[in-house]
């Protein structure tokens, strides 16, 4: 008999096997190479709390004979923890075909859904057919495309950069600017999908050196944004969001407002040439979505690859609110028959 139930920390090990039984692009992956399976077994006692209480990655296993045959993990994708994204959905090869996928799905959507959760997303492989006939046969529906890019710095020296460039570090004050940004790049209909909120937009704020002198500790905050701003009308007018686990891996994305989107080659080089600075040896990886077409054809004209297209599936999660059992108001009489003896 097949049992799902959360991922607990005995189970790291099997966990770990069976990914390896999943193509590395099936999913869009997260935004570093190291941080897809590293601790979700350390996280287990989340599963007894609620889900707006959860810090990290949820993962639950398909068990049959205490053997993992299947699983899914599921993380929220901002502070509102409206939006979840399912990260990976992998069933042993041996078992497949027994409808397990779509057990571990209808099960994080009745745990989920039931605790105040709106939508569901995931990035999938255009490439990965069996994924998203699986996802559509689920209730997911096709939001938009995103697109990954890649490229490697392999020790050439950085461009001169200007020492004072149209862009800087963001501030701590800049959070409700860079979420407002983000809000006019987005679409409406994905804008409601993922569900963000100035809170995911934290900013830790950095002394105003060169990126050289920063080298430690502006890699040690793991995440900072290189802002644009227009300072009569006081908006951001473009940001970049840089991810890093090390030296050696940086994420990019890109928002840049369509009234400047003439902005956006200045921004890719800028970061580019200032993530060289920071080290002459790495891998850089990009996200962009299909509607920003200046974002695009800036990074393929600073030479980045198309490593892989995903679609973004998202499914809305709605609850049928019951009807309320009509009250009666005071006690209900009944009305007294004749008795037809009685009569006579």
């Amino acid at each position: 008999m097949i049992k799902i139930e959360p991922l607990l920390a005995t189970d790291y090990a099997q966990m770990r096997a069976l990914l390896r039984h999943q193509p590395e692009d099936a999913f869009s992956g997260a935004d570093c190479k190291d941080s897809r399976t590293q601790y979700r077994g350390l996280t287990f006692w989340q599963h007894w709390l609620p889900v707006q209480a959860h810090v990290g990655p949820s993962v639950y296993v398909a068990k049959e004979d205490g053997v993992i045959l299947g699983l899914i993990s599921i993380r929220s994708r901002g502070k509102s923890k409206e939006c979840w994204e399912i990260e990976d959905l992998v069933v042993h090869p041996h078992h497949r075909g027994r409808g397990i996928a779509q057990e571990l799905l209808r099960y994080v959507f009745a745990l989920f859904g039931g605790q105040g959760v709106n939508h569901f997303v995931a990035e999938l492989s255009e490439k990965n057919d069996a994924a998203l006939a699986l996802f559509a046969a689920c209730g997911f529906r096709r939001a938009t495309r995103v697109i990954r890019y890649e490229k490697e710095f392999n020790g050439r020296p950085a461009e001169d950069i200007d020492e004072k460039p149209p862009f800087r570090l963001a501030l701590s004050g800049d959070r409700r600017a860079l979420f407002d940004l983000n809000q006019d790049v987005l679409p409406p209909e994905i804008r409601m999908i993922l569900s963000q909120s100035p809170e995911d937009f934290r900013v830790f704020e950095l002394p105003n050196q060169k990126v050289e002198k920063l080298r430690n500790k502006i890699t040690g905050h793991k995440a900072w944004y290189w802002v644009s701003e227009d300072s009569e009308r006081k908006v951001l007018t473009s940001a970049v969001k840089v991810t890093s686990h090390h030296l050696e891996d940086f994420h990019l994305e890109f928002a840049v407002h369509p009234g400047w989107s003439d902005l956006a080659p200045e921004l890719v080089t800028f970061a580019l040439n200032n993530l060289n600075s920071l080290s002459r040896k790495a891998v850089v990886t990009a996200k962009a979505f299909e509607f920003q077409d200046k974002v695009i054809e800036s990074l393929e004209k600073d030479g980045f690859e198309k490593v892989g297209s995903y679609c973004l599936l998202a499914r809305e999660h709605w609850i049928r609110a019951r009807e309320p059992k009509r009250q009666l108001e005071g006690p209900r009489v009944v009305p007294v028959l004749p008795n037809p003896l009685m009569d006579t």
